[in-house]
């Protein structure tokens, strides 16, 4: 402990350090900024959305308990399906800003392509992504550790005062892993602080385990990318070599492989475009229509027992059996969109490993909330409230039902359901324990490099 002491006063005593920490610091508090603008802005939208909302339920049953109603009124009036805020937005912003979080859903827009997003976003700004927490944290962290701790024996090394030092008996692999965590304790306390700060930022309850696995995550993987120091401190033969040595392997592990594994998931999944989709359920609409009074006449030979007397095809009936056509004609392309999106995000899960960045930034935005597998939870219930909503209102249309204020309580309403606790503590857990791995395997590989006899060489 003495000697970890000794060198951590020895490097906070160099003012270079002291400009590392707070550039650090500024660019942690920024990421945090940014990320609980967005988080408050979903907020916002979230509030406005329940709000609306709850006053048209309340003019619906103040109008039904004056009279009944067409179901028309009512069923024309889309239902908002909403996706709660994430409990941590200000960790990380994730797919947040790219995924609706509102669905406005109608009887007359089951089958139309997402209308969620209201807001205008740049598209470049959308591809670049958002400088949030886990940005700083997954590709600026290791810049400021390898900043702090890249020459920790290599200058020795070059000058020729290693020699004396291993002459003092001094064991190498604990002399040097001493230096690294001195030197980058500095920076991981910072970076454990600001998960901590963004924790705060939240009006969820019970995010606590949340925010302990998020700050020993930032942990494991900070060890690392120490373990990747000394392990170049191993091989180089000069502070300089060892600063280009480190510098490459974060251009590796950050920026190559992450990249790589990208273009291997489009290609072996490439997705359809959206495009296609737009085209296709417009294509589908227009035949539909052409088809309108054939398939009314198909859709009460199929229902007899919604059929009207004298069988009468009014508009309403018509356009619930076009929408029905629609659905049938988009559901394979639906199908194969959704079905491309996810065995992408499998394989990205099961090759995250090839890269501790990427591991460690699909752990963050899990627990961040703003991650793929809970916007897919919510796009499968909405699927699930679509039908729900056809099943209730499509029978009263066909059979000419009035809405009374008996129907108030059986009412279609969206409440979405979060997925089991234990899923995503098992991704982040799987993830976590990943990250170990490899940072054991670096620090192996290092302890080899670094004993007194390859020291010597």
């Amino acid at each position: 402990m003495r000697t970890l002491g000794l060198e951590l006063r020895l490097f906070l005593v160099e003012r270079a350090m002291w400009v590392i920490l707070a550039l650090f610091a500024g660019t942690l508090a920024y990421g945090i900024a940014n990320g609980a603008s967005v988080g408050l802005a979903a907020r916002a939208s979230a509030d406005a959305a329940e709000k609306e909302t709850f006053e048209w339920n309340r003019q619906v049953r103040e109008a039904l308990e004056r009279q009944a109603l067409d179901p028309r009124q009512v069923a024309g009036r889309p239902t908002i399906a909403l996706l709660p805020p994430a409990p941590l937005p200000a960790l990380a912003v994730g797919q947040s800003d790219l995924l609706p979080a509102q669905e406005a859903i109608s009887l007359w827009r089951l089958e139309k392509p997402s209308e969620g997003r209201a807001e205008l976003e740049n598209p470049s700004r959308l591809l670049a992504g958002r400088f949030d927490l886990a940005f700083v944290l997954v590709w600026l962290l290791p810049l400021f550790l390898l900043a702090a701790a890249y020459d920790l024996c290599a200058g020795d090394r070059e000058s020729g005062t290693l020699r004396m030092v291993l002459a003092q008996g001094v064991t190498p692999w604990r002399w040097i892993s001493l230096r690294a965590l001195a030197r980058g304790t500095p920076v991981l306390i910072l970076a454990v602080g600001a998960v901590l700060a963004a924790g705060t930022m939240t009006e969820e309850r019970g995010v606590g385990t949340r925010i302990l696995l998020a700050a020993l995550v930032v942990v494991v993987y900070g060890l690392f990318w120490l373990a990747v120091a000394a392990l170049v401190n191993g091989f180089a033969r000069s502070a300089a070599a060892a600063a280009t040595a480190a510098g490459s392997i974060w251009v590796l592990f950050v920026l190559v492989l992450p990249t790589l594994l990208n273009v291997v998931v489009e290609s072996l999944h490439p997705s359809p475009s959206r495009a296609e989709l737009v085209a296709e359920s417009r294509a589908a609409a227009a035949e539909a229509e052409k088809r309108g009074n054939e398939l009314v006449s198909s859709f009460y030979k199929d229902h007899p027992e919604l059929a009207p007397a004298g069988m009468q095809a009014d508009m309403t009936s018509r356009m619930l059996a076009v929408q029905d056509e629609v659905g049938r004609a988009m559901d394979p392309v639906r199908e194969r969109f959704a079905e491309s999106i996810l065995q992408q995000q499998r394989l990205v899960d099961l090759w995250r490993f090839a890269s501790p960045a990427i591991a460690a930034h699909e752990a963050l935005t899990d627990l961040a909330g703003t991650g793929y597998w809970r916007h897919r939870a919510f796009q499968e219930q909405v699927t699930a409230f679509k039908g729900v909503v056809h099943d209730y209102y499509s029978p009263k249309f066909h059979k000419r039902q009035p809405l009374t204020k008996a129907d108030v309580s059986s009412f279609p309403r969206f409440e979405y359901v979060e997925e089991d606790t234990s899923r995503w503590k098992t991704r982040v857990t799987t993830g976590l324990i990943g990250i170990a791995a490899l940072a054991a395997l670096a620090a192996i590989l290092a302890a080899f490099r670094l004993s007194p006899r390859k020291l010597a060489a």
